[in-house]
């Protein structure tokens, strides 16, 4: 079967009420933008444990005060990506995640803002992975991800639109975007994966946070797949998970699959991954 083309109720009702959140951001807030897929369970994770705030756009909502309330449906998911409460909350910045363009943000004052990026290869097809467990609870009228990879690709990812085209035009976009903010970093999966201390200890300290070593190897711990798998399986048992496997390369075990290879090498995404170190 091919993806249908059409909007479900729920999708604009997700994308509506991350819209509704970014026009509440402000001066200490720091959104974290990737494709779906990219790794934001894990920096979130990471953050959490170090007392900074993370928001997830879908399942909490910013009041106009400022705080946030947990939606109720999205409650139980929200509760997958927690291992723990983490250490003391700090102020000094909140995290926001973010899955939309930065034309979201004009006219928004935030501290500064942050590209999540995967290889593409493996942020889309984790995405697809997503779908395939949780859209068709969440998404009945137009449940994504049900057929094949290939399928899915032929079809509609986030935001309704064609999932390569879109980690194309999304990377493209906030690169551009990114010296507009007073503050900015790019951070990548393989480094969060390889190197996890080093390279949370420069993204905060490039936004004037310092942490102690020993914080961030406790914080990197927890966070673990082992950890957070098994916060996951404690909370929601059986089913579809969000930490699914968090392989670096797992494109390496479908892309002798020559149908699937040639889709990723398609001129403007061969362009906007090599614009952040991935050679397609």
């Amino acid at each position: 079967m091919t993806e249908q083309s059409t909007t479900s109720t729920a999708d604009r009702e997700a994308v509506e009420r991350h819209r509704a959140n970014i026009r509440r951001l402000g001066a200490r807030d720091v959104p974290i933008a990737g494709y779906p897929g990219s790794g934001s369970s894990l920096i979130g994770n990471i953050l959490g444990e170090l007392g900074f705030a993370h928001v997830d756009p879908y399942a909490e909502a910013i009041e106009p005060g400022g705080g946030t309330t947990v939606v109720p449906e999205w409650a139980a998911y929200r509760d997958r990506l927690r291992t723990t409460a983490g250490g003391p909350e700090r102020d000094e910045l909140r995290f926001f995640k973010n899955h939309l363009y930065p034309s979201e943000y004009d006219g928004v004052e935030v501290a500064g803002a942050v590209l999540l990026v995967r290889d593409p290869r493996d942020a889309v097809y984790s995405s697809y992975q997503w779908f395939r467990g949780f859209s068709a609870a969440w998404l009945p009228e137009n449940p994504k991800g049900q057929g094949t990879f290939a399928e899915f690709l032929d079809g509609l990812g986030i935001n309704s639109e064609p999932p390569i085209a879109h980690w194309a035009a999304f990377n493209q976009s906030w690169l551009d975007a990114l010296p507009r903010f007073r503050r900015s970093a790019v951070v990548r999966f393989e480094d969060l994966k390889s190197r996890p201390v080093e390279t949370v200890a420069a993204l905060l300290a490039g936004f004037g946070v310092a942490v102690d070593r020993s914080e961030l190897e406790r914080a990197v711990e927890r966070s673990s797949f082992e950890a957070m798998r098994a916060h996951e399986v404690r909370v929601a048992g059986n089913g579809p998970r969000v930490n699914r496997r968090g392989k670096v390369g797992e494109w390496r075990e479908w892309i002798d699959d020559e149908d699937l290879a040639a889709r990723f090498r398609e001129p403007a995404l061969v362009d906007a991954a090599a614009r952040l170190g991935y050679r397609l």
